[in-house]
């Protein structure tokens, strides 16, 4: 770590590093559970070492954390030197590999056990003050880290834990150990060594950490991280409802749009979450959307067969359409919007009574 120095104008003073003790790594989880940018990026933290069943090490804590694009973290805290005496580097892999068979479920349940432990109190508040839907079984993580990065829970529907890091932050790092994680790093595991320090300004105590493992490159400017982060989301993940509408001709995202507006009152939520179809959920039956052509949209009616979806649309007054079926959706039969279609509100009323509910004419 480079010099720190405290002052201003001519006067400046450098400051030592002052040496931590057990004690200091308990305030250390503390300011990473509440300001988990003290470890250089958005993360959000939902489980720490009481939530597992690893044997205690003396100065050494884990975190569970998700980061924003949805990958779980493993965080090794310890205090002292990280060596292979201390089995940091073991415990992080072993970490790591618990967490990447969790569910979202399964590290949602996760999150609420730590959210019980009296300590964590302050952020199960600043949680609810988010609206994070939760229960006292489970926390919705997609609900959490949409608030928590002012993104729409259904971009995190398919990604949640799809990845896993590591972090190991220490105050130091033997030879042996910054081998193994540049090795691991080069080897293509997602894995970074952070050095925090101590030191006294004024009588306060006041922490510092940075990366120094693998070496991080000064040409990079960290606004190129920032934007090179939010674009490796897929893309309808990230502009959700305008990456369909961009993918159809003028007339017809004009009329997606409308048609999305006309069924606001029937639908529970709408998830952006496949590269050609959306899906429309309604209060009790949904539609799966597909976007394949700039000139159609196409309705599959979801959960359903071919004969229920004939019987259905027989109540309606809708001249000339044809239900068909694709390979791979077989529960979808689906009906085409063109712009040859009179796109009218007999449509309308069909999809609204669709999507509140015709019960009797479910398979």
């Amino acid at each position: 770590m480079g010099s720190v120095f405290t002052g201003s104008g001519k006067h400046f003073q450098q400051l030592e590093a002052v040496e931590l003790d057990l004690d200091n790594l308990n305030e250390i989880l503390t300011r990473v559970k509440v300001q988990p940018h003290f470890l250089g990026e958005p993360l959000v933290v939902i489980g720490e070492t009481d939530n597992f069943y690893f044997s205690k090490i003396e100065g050494v804590r884990e975190l569970l954390a998700v980061d924003v694009l949805g990958r779980t973290v493993a965080i090794v805290l310890n205090i002292g030197v990280a060596d292979a005496d201390r089995r940091v580097d073991s415990r992080a892999i072993e970490f790591v590999s618990h967490i990447s068979s969790l569910t979202p479920q399964g590290l949602g349940k996760i999150a609420a056990e730590f959210l019980e432990l009296p300590h964590n109190d302050l952020l199960r508040r600043g949680w609810e003050d988010m609206g994070v839907e939760m229960d006292e079984e489970a926390v919705e993580i997609s609900s959490l880290l949409a608030s928590t990065f002012n993104r729409d829970a259904a971009d995190y529907s398919e990604i949640i834990n799809r990845e896993q890091r590591v972090i190991i932050a220490s105050e130091g790092f033997s030879t042996k150990i910054v081998n193994e994680i540049e090795w691991l790093y080069k080897s293509g595991v997602s894995i970074k060594g952070l050095k925090y320090l101590k030191y006294l300004v004024g009588g306060q105590e006041v922490f510092f950490a940075e990366q120094v493992v693998p070496r991080v490159d000064p040409s990079v400017d960290a606004r190129d991280s920032a934007v090179h982060t939010h674009d490796s989301i897929e893309p309808w993940k990230v502009k959700g409802k305008t990456y369909y509408l961009e993918k159809l001709s003028p007339s017809m995202s004009e009329l997606l749009d409308n048609l999305l507006v006309a069924v606001k009152a029937e639908t529970f939520s709408i998830s952006w979450s496949h590269k050609y179809y959306f899906w429309l959920r309604g209060i009790k039956m949904t539609f799966r959307v597909r976007i394949y052509a700039r000139d159609r949209v196409e309705l599959g009616f979801y959960n359903t067969s071919v004969e229920a979806v004939e019987e259905f649309l027989g109540k309606f007054d809708l001249p000339g359409v044809e239900i068909f079926t694709l390979g791979g959706y077989a529960d979808s039969p689906f009906l085409a919007i063109t712009s040859d279609v009179n796109f009218n509100q007999d449509w309308i009323r069909m999809i609204k009574t669709w999507l509140g509910g015709p019960g009797e004419y479910r398979s």
